[in-house]
This record gives structure tokens, C-alpha cells and sequence, in this order.
């Protein structure tokens, strides 16, 4: 008898799970240039985008401050963004992984993120920037 109990629980969570992901969706928030540059004008008071990279699936994006020069790692998380400024006690290590980006943080909510750029220039490019924020 508990056994079946459990089972009808099981199966009116998963329906509830299903029904949610038929009304709302499954897909989270796409980044784009100008919604990074929205949000990252919102965020933070003295903001002016120089250089922005995204990432071929748009889920992650760079994004260089023209007013002092930093760098900020901005990820789609849900139905928000999350923006990190990189820093040298921030950003740990910068892997170059063909046309992409391995960076690897000392945060732990956020410890490693992978930008496919699809470019290898853009890739070289973005490395060299970051080569000045890492320890």
C-alpha cells in the first residue's frame, strides 16, 4: 500500500514538472550584444562596451569596458545573466582550445566556464586580452 502511495506521488510531481515545462519552456535566456550591453549598463554605473565576443550558443559573452579597460564574463543563468568582472584573485587560468576559450574562476557557483567562439583568431585574440587579468 505504500508502495503505491509513492508511485502516485512520483507520478503527480512528474506531471506537474511536465505540465510547467509545456506552458513555460525549457529554453533559458539567449544573449545577445546589445541585451549584454542593456545589462551591463544597469549593473554597473560607469559602463561603455569597447569589444564583445559571444559565444557561438549563446549562453556566455566578454564583453571589455571602454571607461577603465576591465573585462567582464557575463553567462545566461535561467531567465537573468550573471556577470563576473575578471580579475587576477577572479580568473585562475585561460585555456585556448582551438576556436574556443576554457576559463577556469575561484568562485565556486560559478568555476569554469567554456566560450566556443567558433573563431580561432577571435580565440587567440580574446587569450591575449585575458593574459594580463590571470595570476
Amino acid at each position: 500500500m505504500n508502495l503505491l502511495y509513492l508511485l502516485f506521488s512520483l507520478g503527480g510531481v512528474a506531471l506537474m514538472v511536465a505540465l510547467c515545462a509545456l506552458l513555460f519552456g525549457l529554453k533559458g535566456v539567449r544573449i545577445t550584444a546589445q541585451s549584454v550591453e542593456v545589462y551591463l549598463a544597469q549593473v554597473l554605473p560607469a559602463f561603455r562596451a569597447r569589444g564583445i565576443v559571444l559565444g557561438v550558443d549563446k549562453k556566455s559573452a566578454l564583453v571589455e569596458n571602454d571607461i577603465d579597460g576591465a573585462i567582464h564574463l557575463v553567462v545566461a543563468h535561467g531567465d537573468t545573466f550573471v556577470a563576473r568582472k575578471l580579475s587576477k584573485t577572479l580568473l585562475q587560468t585561460v585555456v585556448c582550445d582551438g576556436a574556443g576559450i576554457i576559463l577556469r574562476l575561484a568562485d565556486f557557483t560559478l568555476p569554469h566556464v567554456k566560450l566556443a567562439l567558433g573563431d580561432p583568431a577571435a580565440a587567440a585574440l580574446w587569450k591575449k586580452k585575458l593574459a594580463g587579468v590571470t595570476r
